[in-house]
């Protein structure tokens, strides 16, 4: 189907819903989970592609950032070599004799003596008409072509020395399709995968396990929604807050009750909605919950007296009651791949100008380290460098080796780096740019008179108004909120000199990592002294 070259017809990246219609449909043909999937893809930008081949067929492709992931032939979809190679699994792979290879390049079709020429009986009894199969030669454990049957497996193997027609290659090694959506884009990848290729396990039915292995899954985070819920009704909300909304009582209460290193998705539950978990919670009596007419859903009632509640260990945290209104980290820091990190970044499907938090840097890096064997033995903790690190490490006196602690550090030194705001605030959306730092900085007013002031607050999500109330009650002296013209944020100021008090304040209670905080430096030395 992709022998010869093919016209592109057109090219639309696909938007949300189309992406998540997308997964869904490959992991049903392809029995792969929704997690395995998102962790290959890692959010790509994935888009459609119609080209017209010279049959004049007109074909989908899918692709992740260029690169061809599966095409839609017939309405029905089949894996390309990059996906296959990624996942060996997906499809059942049978084995031909080498001299078929050129075989297959030239009339894209295969006899059943060609099928049976070497034994393939134990997976041909188990496949249908229509099956999607992967073929490889009995000398190379490479995958090298995708094709379908036209006749079931049962008959192939009770004609084994017919020449009829039973199988169609639509894509192979080295056609169209692999040289200008995959080797073209991804060279460096397509060849260590190429070179590293492995068995595929046996075709079995393993799709009982995967979707036991799913069930767990849902099992864990519904009860993870459940416990972080009934740990933020029991420790956070008072009846003076009620009636409160949904989606505030879930991002600020419930997903600050969140184990650190677990991520809690509402849509990897049984219940796929917030509104459907609280109805279920109003059903057992542990709230009233009420959706008004305007859409707007609300809790206004809390039943602390439910024996569910009773279940809550407050030992699990006794932090929490102390402090309710925890705030998560406000900022998070991402890094824009450049040009320079292209060969060890390309090879997971990053390109330059992809975003990247230090987590994954971290992973990549790891993997790349353990693709190519360079943790020194004797020292763990030491990287020996290839070719392409010493590239990188170009500025170093020495190449050879290096700590895995520096590596990274030299890494993000050459990309760009950004800040994204995650507002603890529910009226104001993330803001990403380069974050302007909380200054405090302490002016002398007429008669010697001291005041602190402290700008940039409501750019990490801290209330103000809340927030001088604090630093009022805290030190005992007066505090004052003023309006900047042409800034875009409030200022608070404090009487008096305050800015151990306000930096104890800004690290402890609302968790800004001191990076982020300015003017408490000379200080804090004075105190420490």
């Amino acid at each position: 189907m992709f022998k010869k070259e093919f016209r592109i017809k057109s090219s639309t990246p696909l938007k949300g819903a189309d992406q998540k219609k997308l997964k869904s449909t490959i992991c049903k043909c392809f029995n792969l989970t929704n997690e395995t999937l998102d962790e290959f893809l890692n959010h790509k930008q994935l888009s459609l592609l119609k080209v017209i081949t010279y049959t004049n067929d007109i074909i989908k492709i899918y692709c992740a950032q260029e690169v061809a992931l599966v095409f839609d032939h017939k309405g029905k979809y089949y894996p390309t070599l990059f996906m296959v190679w990624s996942f060996p699994h997906i499809v059942p792979r049978l084995i031909l004799h080498e001299d078929l290879k050129s075989k297959i390049n030239d009339s894209a079709q295969l006899s059943i003596k060609d099928i049976t020429s070497i034994n393939n009986d134990h997976l041909l009894i188990q496949l249908p008409v229509d099956q999607c199969v992967s073929i490889c030669t009995n000398s190379c454990e490479k995958i090298i072509a995708i094709g379908y049957l036209i006749i079931d497996g049962n008959t192939i193997k009770d004609h084994e020395k017919n020449k009829d027609i039973c199988l169609k290659v639509l894509h192979f090694h080295k056609d169209e399709l692999f040289k200008s959506n995959m080797i073209n884009i991804i060279p460096d990848v397509i060849l260590m995968m190429e070179r590293s290729f492995k068995n595929a396990p046996e075709v079995k039915d393993d799709l009982p396990n995967q979707l036991e292995e799913n069930q767990t899954v849902i099992e864990k985070m519904d009860e993870l929604l459940m416990t972080c819920s009934l740990k933020a009704l029991k420790y956070c909300i008072k009846k003076e807050m009620l009636p409160i909304l949904a989606s505030t009582f879930y991002k600020k209460y419930v997903m600050s009750f969140c184990p650190e290193g677990i991520e809690l998705d509402i849509k990897k539950t049984s219940f796929k909605k917030l509104s459907t978990f609280l109805q279920l919670l109003d059903v057992e009596h542990i709230i009233k919950f009420n959706v008004g007419s305007n859409g707007i859903a609300e809790i206004t009632q809390v039943n602390h007296s439910n024996s569910k509640f009773q279940e809550i260990n407050m030992e699990e945290n006794p932090e929490l009651k102390e402090n309710n209104d925890q705030y998560t980290t406000p900022v998070k820091e991402i890094y824009i791949v450049t040009p320079g990190l292209q060969p060890i970044f390309s090879e997971f499907l990053c390109r330059k100008g992809d975003e990247l938090p230090l987590s994954s840097i971290r992973r990549y890096v790891t993997e790349y380290i353990k693709k190519y064997e360079l943790q020194d033995k004797a020292d763990p903790s030491i990287v020996n460098t290839n070719d392409v690190l010493k590239k990188i490490l170009s500025q170093r006196k020495d190449k050879s080796s290096i700590t895995f602690k520096d590596l990274i550090e030299e890494v993000t030194k050459l990309m760009h780096r950004t800040e994204i705001s995650v507002l603890n605030t529910d009226t104001k959306k993330n803001l990403k740019k380069k974050i302007n730092n909380i200054e405090m900085t302490v002016n002398n007013r007429s008669g010697n008179k001291k005041v602190t002031l402290v700008n940039n607050l409501e750019l990490y999500g801290v209330d103000v108004l809340k927030f001088s109330k604090e630093c009022q009650h805290g030190v005992a002296a007066s505090t004052t909120i003023n309006d900047i013209p042409n800034a875009q944020n409030r200022q608070v100021q404090i009487q008096g000199s305050q800015v151990p008090f306000v930096y104890k304040l800004l690290t402890d209670q609302y968790k800004i990592p001191v990076k982020f905080i300015r003017g408490h430096e000379t200080y804090i030395k004075k105190q420490k002294k």
